[in-house]
């Protein structure tokens, strides 16, 4: 794969996904995969919930019908995603035990850790193993948090599966950086559909897929890549904002005295948004944080260990400092709504 097959990737995806989205719209109408409004919801007609599909689709048939089906574990990253895919869509439908759910994440982590795509900075192959679960899995499930506002979750897949592209490039790894960008394109296809005005959602199935996708790349391209010097730093400052929101709404809910499995509008995004933004402009505000940790997690692959360490740190104090200003936000919970902030 040389640079020009890689934007060839990056226009694929994009097109399929923007094409594909409105038919996909049409077969969630008709299926009934909707999420209708009630009062804990901001909009107040039924949306399509099948955006899993698009990506998954768009993804894939970039995967099959490039140079990218060359990459040794494609076809169990095909699997996995396949997996996780089906658990978003039943989800999506019926409900799911979030036991159910979990054994379905660490089923489809389990696959690609079998092939190889594990961490390698350990010393020990155990401890490898089961950091690349934790990661896989955590990763996976903090996108599927934060699918909660128009384009968040995808906007930052795409932010961030660009960062881990261009990181590829730079190292030589071009089946990687084409595998980044396909997963840019897709969702950025999507993401047409889905902010500022949300015509579909990503649903579980597609935020369950984008995080486990993220998850594999941020592996990929930098902890089986960089030395310890920098392979340590990198994945944690390029999601480093996902990391920040699934740890600021478990740690809040528990302080507050309730179940961290009880969904609520009182993740940052929300909490941002109820400072006086309008809610596009708190999406807007989220992805320049994310556009600066991509910038970061760039510099630190060419870094020292020094450097690392000093940029890891400065990422650390900003998310601590932004955690316990939103922290003193009231939020809205369960039936009341903030009318100028409606979507």
């Amino acid at each position: 794969m040389n640079i020009m097959q890689l934007f060839e990737v990056l226009f694929i995806t994009v097109f399929i996904s923007y094409l594909i989205t409105p038919l996909i719209r049409q077969i969630a109408f008709k299926t009934g995969y909707l999420d209708n409004p009630s009062s804990t919801k901001v909009h107040a007609h039924p949306i399509p919930l099948l955006g899993g599909i698009v990506v998954y689709s768009a993804f894939f048939i970039a995967a099959i019908t490039t140079s990218l089906k060359h990459i040794p574990q494609i076809y169990y990253i095909f699997i996995g995603c396949t997996i996780l895919l089906v658990i978003g869509l039943v989800d999506d439908k019926f409900g799911m035990m979030p036991n159910i759910k979990l054994l379905g994440q660490f089923l489809a982590a389990l696959i690609v850790i079998k092939a190889g795509i594990r961490t390698s900075f350990m010393k020990s192959y155990y401890v490898d193993v089961i950091v690349s679960y934790i990661w896989i899995i955590g990763i996976t499930n903090a996108f599927n948090l934060l699918d909660n506002m128009n384009g968040l979750s995808s906007g930052i897949a795409v932010i961030s599966s660009l960062s881990f592209g261009i990181m590829c490039l730079l190292d030589g790894q071009i089946n990687m950086a084409g595998l980044s960008f396909a997963l840019a394109g897709s969702c950025l296809g999507f993401l047409r559909h889905n902010f500022p005005k949300a015509k579909i959602f990503l649903g579980d199935s597609g935020s369950l897929l984008i995080g486990y996708i993220l998850a594999i790349l941020s592996i990929k391209s930098s902890w089986q890549i960089y030395s310890i010097n920098s392979s340590l730093f990198v994945p944690l400052v390029v999601l480093s904002y996902p990391i920040f929101d699934t740890s600021f709404v478990t740690i809040m809910r528990l302080m507050e005295g309730r179940t961290i499995f009880q969904g609520g509008r009182d993740h940052s995004s929300h909490r941002l948004a109820l400072t006086g933004l309008k809610k596009f402009r708190a999406v807007l505000v989220i992805y320049f944080i994310c556009a600066v940790m991509g910038l970061l997690g760039i510099i630190v692959t060419k870094s020292n260990i020094y450097s690392g360490v000093i940029i890891g740190i400065l990422v650390l104090m900003f998310f601590l400092i932004f955690g316990i200003r939103l922290s003193f936000v009231r939020t809205y919970q369960h039936g009341h709504r903030k009318k100028n902030n409606a979507e």
